[in-house]
């Protein structure tokens, strides 16, 4: 409530919105003409600055939303007028120490590009390198950390509509959080980006861009000036069937199907190799350079694989295009912790479902009907898209979780699945992956036995075994400890199981005395004549229900010492 007192025309604004957009149209007694993804994405632009963001991180998120949500939430526009010229020279001035033109031999005032979050200028370092020099928008962290707090503000009115179906709303924007966190800061995403740059350098098909560590700071980041031919324009080229663009692009020596080839290639390395992979593959982000090798900007989003996901996913993969599919779907479900048994074996069943149509699409090139929802995310349907947007609508329909780096994962892969589909359909993704998946090994295999490296797997080696000694030694001092931990658990195991056969006879004698009393009682005739003459048959039922009464008390007590241990 604090946070909504503090930003009152801003707390206003955005009650109105969601109560007009969300809250109304979801009464019983109204009625929209929008469906309610249309409804989402209308109050999105009607908000602006974080809510649009907030947006565009929801719509790749198939684990959370149905596809025609997500497909309506990708038309979100991240379009944003640039700021004056002299607001980014004082930032600069701010950051290192002078206005623009002091600090580079030149520094172009008109961006290139602009964006939400900050905007790109062109200039020339001292030394005569051309850079691209982003500069953060002004006061964009507390304009974003108020449009955070309003979100927390109205959580519980999302929850209340239940948006996000049995996900709490605060979880994602504890995940939005962190994520806007990392992108408003410059030198976490010059780290990434040099990071990336030092798996790239020995390869001529992947080139990340160099950061130039003197001149970035948390709101200015300076990066090496890619020059190529953007991606972006490619893309368009291609839908628009742009045939003397598509044309001219050829005959300068570019192919379409080795562009998507070595984008393919690079996040094989990325993934499997390093487990570190740029997260954000829109064309804007990428250039294509010659010899068809692709440029890499803007590492705001990247993802990490811990080593025991991503050798997990090196054998998924190999087991799927091995044809293995139940093999590859239960090495998958390893990460996705299920709520019970039962919807493990669901989604087992229904993941081993997806996969058999993926391969089987790959094999006949097949494309799904446009009439799908998910059409509308992919401009047609294409099998390497799809598998991954089943597998996240799997996880949501089968109440699995997903966690934040396999969503990056997946997300990347819907993306690149996009990007591969419309600019080469009859891509042999499979075999290029075979052959990835062989060289990996063959090189993990060489390795082995490469004596150059014989000295750290010696250090390695030395190490483990000095730990697994330290254990030794640990255990011997441990012993006595040990044995009378062991004495006293086996003392106790005896005590359970002598409890446990007492508790047994009696029980067998409650039900065998318990029987004779009901015979007697029920049939005293014949009783009769089975009671032996030295007891008065008038006292035999009395005797059996003052024996039958000791023995159930015997029994509880013997079942209360039982619970006490």
């Amino acid at each position: 409530m604090r946070r909504l007192l503090r930003r009152a025309a801003r707390s206003w604004q955005v009650l109105r919105v969601v109560f007009h957009w969300i809250v109304l149209p979801a009464l019983p007694f109204r009625h929209s003409q929008l469906t309610g993804a249309e409804r989402t994405r209308a109050a999105l632009e009607q908000l602006g600055g974080a809510w649009v963001k907030f947006g565009q991180m929801l719509a790749m998120r198939f684990d959370l939303l149905p596809a025609d949500y997500c497909a309506e939430l990708l038309k979100l526009l991240n379009a944003v007028p640039p700021f004056p010229y002299t607001e980014v020279s004082e930032i600069v001035r701010q950051e290192l120490g002078d206005k623009p033109e002091k600090v580079f031999r030149s520094f172009d005032p008109v961006p290139f590009a602009s964006a939400s979050i900050g905007q790109v200028h062109r200039a020339v370092l001292p030394s005569g390198e051309r850079v691209a020099v982003k500069v953060q928008r002004p006061r964009i962290r507390e304009t974003m950390r108020a449009d955070i707090d309003l979100m927390y503000s109205v959580s519980a009115l999302l929850d209340l509509t239940r948006f996000f179906g049995a996900t709490q709303s605060r979880v994602l924007i504890d995940e939005f959080s962190r994520w806007t966190d990392d992108e408003l800061d410059y030198l976490l995403e010059a780290r990434q980006s040099v990071l990336l740059a030092e798996h790239a350098q020995d390869d001529h098909l992947e080139r990340v861009a160099h950061v130039y560590r003197g001149y970035t700071t948390s709101r200015v980041l300076t990066t090496e000036l890619i020059e190529g031919i953007p991606l972006i324009d490619v893309v368009v080229a291609v839908r628009a069937h742009d045939t003397a663009y598509l044309e001219r692009f050829r005959a300068d020596g570019y192919d379409l199907e080795q562009i998507v080839r070595h984008l393919d290639w690079n996040m094989l390395n990325q993934v499997y190799v390093f487990g570190c992979f740029h997260a954000d593959l829109h064309p804007a982000n990428l250039y294509v350079l010659p010899g068809n090798a692709i440029g890499y900007v803007d590492f705001g989003m990247v993802g990490r694989l811990s080593e025991n996901l991503r050798e997990s996913l090196i054998r998924y993969s190999w087991l799927l295009f091995q044809w293995e599919i139940e093999a590859a779907v239960r090495e998958l479900l390893r990460w996705f912790p299920p709520a019970s048994s039962k919807d493990a074996a669901l989604a087992q069943a229904q993941l081993v479902r997806i996969h058999e149509g993926f391969l089987y699409a790959i094999g006949t090139r097949a494309e799904g009907p446009l009439d799908d929802p998910r059409s509308l995310v992919l401009g047609a349907q294409n099998p390497y898209t799809t598998l991954a947007v089943d597998i996240m609508e799997t996880v949501r329909g089968s109440h699995l979780t997903l966690s934040p780096d396999l969503v990056a994962y997946l997300r990347m892969l819907v993306m690149l699945g996009t990007l591969r589909h419309q600019l080469a359909t009859d891509y042999d993704l499979p075999a290029v992956a075979r052959r990835f998946f062989s060289q990996m090994m063959q090189r993990n295999a060489l390795e082995l036995v490469d004596p150059r490296l014989a000295m750290g797997r010696m250090y390695e080696a030395t190490f483990r075994a000095k730990r697994a000694l330290e254990f030794v030694e640990f255990l011997e001092a441990q012993q006595p400890l040990i044995a009378n931990v062991a004495s006293t658990y086996f003392g106790f195991q005896r005590r359970i199981e002598g409890l446990k056969r007492r508790a047994i006879g009696l029980g067998v004698a409650v039900l065998g005395i318990g029987g004779v009393l009901y015979f007697v009682l029920a049939d005293p005739e014949t009783a009769q004549t089975y009671a032996p003459p030295v007891v008065p048959f008038e006292w035999m039922h009395l005797i059996l229900l003052g024996l039958l009464v000791l023995l159930i008390l015997g029994l509880v007590h013997v079942i209360r010492q039982m619970v006490g241990d």
